[in-house]
């Protein structure tokens, strides 16, 4: 049986074997309440089932972030605790995709391996636990919204299985949107406490702020999408004024110095970057059509992905069937006075966020470069929120109809069988294969565009041949011995015979330095972006080192300090709590 088929068939049985279960349980205990928590974990189980196959995924970026891993790791090793260059990449010249890409996930993924997992297993692992995380924290954020929880569960099997979220996890393989899909109903769980309970209001103010700072540092774009979600979500519970102001701007701020190092380089560094001479034309970009949003044209509309590797923009046919049902049910007047502003909120703001994906607003798009570049289909993560919320709003209104219920649940998941998981693994491919391919793949699709110099050659900015030394006597005759080398310092002796050029293969970028016997010399880029100098005749002791310059250096001492002091306020109001708990016991 082909990999695609065995793997909707597995899918099929253990669904039904679910199902037949759950309704065996109800008819052998009909007086017990069936836990519809230990349901949502058991559902949530059914599309991670066949991540756990061996070997690595045919599509999306799984290999990609494998050798990110790996370069992220290395760095880390070294005791590089905020990692900024890549050396092993881009055919070991390296180049600073860390400081332009986001680092969170990969800080989760570096866990895993040290504590024993392959990197391959250790993303494996990421992917399904982050999409039944999501789903539990779905669960826990509507739960405290709508007190009920058979519609905290509808909400939360919907945002499992919206299919952006699936094409995020099986065919993409985004871990930054994965991880923003986790983190953002967290967000809400302490925005709503802070806006409601009087108590602990200014600890919830600060977890909104650092969970929003986190989700910078999964995915910079939702975290900026968000903002001024949040500013509406504080206006519509406090109306206007200098209460919600000073909310909005705390929670802001808090974000902005936790996420400090992750959306600065782009400013820093914006004269040093390729995209600086050859910028990203926004026009060009991908913006889905409202056929796409309504429907995936493969497979009857049940398949997400293409036969070559297309991705579907699917708003998803239960979410879609949500929200025309809570717009008649609008019309009609027939949602009660105590739900109306919540739903009429939530479809203002699916509406408007399906408004700004399509072409119609691209010319809004183009006027953010910065932000657009990033791909506005990615606010399929705040629809599937949206959309979500709106199924828990459903269920309360018609509690009492059961069937139509468990039917647009039941809808919700089958639907996308199809899409639980990617249709063909690689099973001869392991650590091994994939990091001695490791200086190989920039060049054959891990190259971060956005991470490139200025000083490469345009019509090959990334190498695909590694060199046959780390460094070359361009002119001049001398005797070369490789003393130590490290990510970030690379350190030779040279006795010159005379004067030399000599060319240091890795690429030039702001930071690196070149210490001779103690002294600084001037380095330059040559026409390929790479370290060239001048040593004079005699010995040399060299050493070329990375630090970060001093802009950029400062936002991640800014970032780690309010990440601290945070988590210390955190803990002291923890401790007291505890202890004031304890007194009154």
């Amino acid at each position: 049986m082909l990999d695609p088929y065995r793997m909707v068939f597995v899918n099929v049985i253990t669904s039904l074997f679910v199902l037949a279960g759950t309704i065996i349980y109800r008819y052998v205990y009909p007086k017990k309440k069936i836990n519809l928590f230990i349901l949502l974990l058991i559902i949530s189980m059914l599309p991670i089932i066949s991540i756990f196959r061996t070997g690595a995924y045919e599509s999306g970026d799984f290999n990609i972030h494998i050798y990110r891993s790996m370069a992220f790791f290395d760095s880390l090793k070294e005791g590089n605790f905020m990692p900024s260059w890549a050396e092993n990449l881009n055919a070991t010249y390296g180049y600073p995709l860390f400081i332009f890409n986001y680092s969170l996930p990969y800080y989760i993924l570096s866990f895993f391996h040290i504590i024993g997992f392959s990197f391959i297993g250790s993303l494996k692992i990421f992917l399904g636990l982050n999409l039944i995380l999501s789903g539990v924290l779905m669960y826990a954020m509507t739960k405290e919204l709508f007190k009920n929880e058979l519609a905290a569960f509808t909400s939360a099997i919907f945002y499992v299985f919206a299919p952006y979220h699936l094409i995020s996890t099986h065919f993409k393989i985004t871990i930054g949107e994965i991880l923003a899909f986790t983190l953002t109903p967290v967000i809400f769980i302490f925005l709503n406490r802070l806006l409601k309970i009087k108590k602990g209001r200014y600890i919830n103010l600060l977890m909104t702020g650092f969970f929003l700072g986190l989700i910078a540092l999964s995915h910079i774009f939702i975290a900026i999408v968000l903002v001024p979600i949040f500013l509406a979500y504080i206006i519509f519970h406090l109306k206007w004024g200098l209460k919600s102001l000073f909310y909005f701007a705390s929670i802001f701020i808090i974000g902005s110095l936790i996420s400090l190092y992750q959306w600065t380089p782009p400013l820093i560094y914006n004269k040093y970057l390729f995209i600086h001479l050859y910028p990203i034309d926004s026009a060009a970009l991908y913006y889905p059509s409202i056929s796409d949003l309504l429907y995936s044209p493969w497979r009857y509309g049940l398949l997400f992905q293409g036969p070559k590797g297309e991705i579907s923009s699917l708003i998803g046919y239960a979410q879609l069937f949500i929200v025309l049902s809570m717009l008649l049910f609008l019309l009609k007047n027939k949602i009660p006075k105590i739900y109306k502003s919540g739903v009429v909120a939530w479809l203002a703001l699916i509406t408007v966020l399906v408004l700004v994906m399509i072409p119609f607003s691209k010319q809004l798009w183009i006027s953010l470069p910065l932000i657009s570049s990033a791909g506005v289909h990615r606010l399929l993560i705040l629809v599937a929120l949206c959309s979500s919320i709106l199924a828990g709003y459903f269920v309360l209104i018609n509690i009492k109809r059961k069937w139509l219920i468990l039917a647009i649940v039941l809808f919700a998941v089958f639907t996308t069988i199809l899409n639980w998981g990617q249709r063909r693994v690689m099973p001869q491919i392991n650590d091994s294969s994939l990091e001695k391919n490791l200086p190989y793949s920039t060049s054959q699709g891990e190259a971060h565009f956005y991470a490139n110099t200025r000083w490469v050659n345009p019509k090959h900015p990334w190498f695909s041949k590694t060199p046959s030394s780390h460094l070359e006597i361009l002119n001049g005759k001398a005797q070369v011995e490789d003393l130590e080398r490290a990510s970030t310092e690379h350190k030779y002796m040279i006795t010159a015979f005379s004067s030399l050029t000599v060319k240091e293969n890795t690429l030039y970028f702001p930071g690196w330095s070149v210490i001779n016997n103690e002294k600084p010399i001037d380095i330059k880029p040559d026409n390929n972006g790479v370290i060239t100098f001048s040593l004079p005749k005699g010995d040399n002791k060299l050493t070329l080192s990375f630090d970060d310059i001093y802009l950029f250096k400062l936002s991640k001492t800014i970032s780690i300090a309010s990440m601290l002091i945070i988590l210390f306020i955190t803990l002291i109001y923890m401790v007291k709590n505890y202890l004031t708990f304890q007194r009154h016991k």
